[in-house]
This record gives C-alpha cells, structure tokens and sequence, in this order.
C-alpha cells in the first residue's frame, strides 16, 4: 500500500471519529429533543385514583384550556392492584373526549368517544411504553384539528381529530380486578399570549 493511500485512509477515520463525536455530543445536549407548543402556563400536582373492577374511571380537571397550539404532558404510573389494565390523559368534554392511555403490561391506545368507543390506535403493544410501576409521560399536541401523540417523549401517533376541546382530564380503566394510578402530575404548554 503507498503511503499516500495510508495518509488518505487516517484522515478520512479522523474525520469520521470527528463527526461522530459532534454528532453523540449534539444528541446528548438535547438539540434535536421535541419541545412543547409555547411556555408552560399551568402544572398540576395529581392524586392516585382507584378505579373498581372491570371499569373506567374518568377525572375532569377545572383548569383553563388555551387556544390551540397548545400541548399536554402527563406523568403517572401504575401503582398495584390489576395490571391488566390502562391509565391516561383526555381532552374534550363528559359528552365527547378524545384519549390515550397506556398499559403496566406495555399497550396503548388513543381513540375518541362520543356514544362508543372509535379507535385511531385500538390496544396493542410499544417498546417505548414503559411497564409495570415504571412512570410514563404521555404528551399531546393539539393545533386545530391536528393531534400529535408521544410516549415517553417517542412520536406515536399524528392524525385528525373531530372534537371539541372545553377540558382536559385524567382516565384510569381496569379490564379485571382493583388497580391503583399513581398520577404524578399534568403540565399545559402554550403562547403566553393566549
């Protein structure tokens, strides 16, 4: 081999190892993290909720909604009791909400309801979905009629939604025996101006 081809081939492994630095340390800062709509205007320290066998359980809260762009953040965690089972963050009124939930044994769902149940995610399984009494951070963007779903700061889901939003809740919902949610807490993101 020449030594010129040996001088090429150490530059370019240096220029590779630097990229790869810079690339590692942009990451590690957080640049390229989602951020919420606007600045946080309101943050809610939650209770535990024990929801029955084989029901669902819903929680309004009686803060004020902003306008859209606006986004939601809850945190909470299954504390015992019935692992088959689904905790989550809602937005719309009693009449209609749209929700997403996740589950101890590592599913989610986001649907709308209005007189039943309609599915945009029915149940089913996510590696990003923490399980059992690991907390989840379920986040929601809402800017229209555009919803943006992350767990765990991990995009999920993006879609349209048909409903009206006047509040903003909490839901746990058990599929077999007595459970117990350890709802941290619930944040609201969005123009100060608003």
């Amino acid at each position: 081999m020449s030594t010129t081809h040996i001088r090429w081939l150490n530059r370019t492994a240096v220029l590779m190892l630097a990229v790869t630095v810079l690339a590692i340390s942009l990451i590690a800062s957080g640049l390229f993290d989602p951020s919420p709509f606007g600045q946080s205007l309101w943050r809610e320290e939650l209770p535990q909720m024990t929801v029955v066998p084989a029901s669902r359980q819903i929680s309004w809260m009686n803060n004020d909604m902003p306008s859209p762009p606006f986004t939601a953040r809850l945190t909470a965690a299954h504390k015992s009791g019935e692992a088959d089972s689904g905790y989550g963050l809602i937005l719309g009124s009693e009449e209609r909400y749209l929700a997403v939930a996740v589950s101890p044994l590592g599913y989610l769902a986001i649907w709308e309801t209005a007189t039943s149940d309609s599915y945009h995610l029915n149940w089913q399984t996510w590696p990003h979905v923490n399980r059992g009494t690991e907390t989840n951070e379920i986040w929601l963007d809402i800017d229209g009629d555009q919803a943006r779903v992350r767990i765990n700061r991990e995009w999920l889901w993006e879609g349209e939604i048909d409903i009206q939003i006047y509040g903003i809740g909490i839901l746990g919902e058990s599929f077999g025996e007595e459970t117990v949610i350890d709802f941290e807490s619930v944040e609201m993101f969005a123009n100060s101006s608003e």
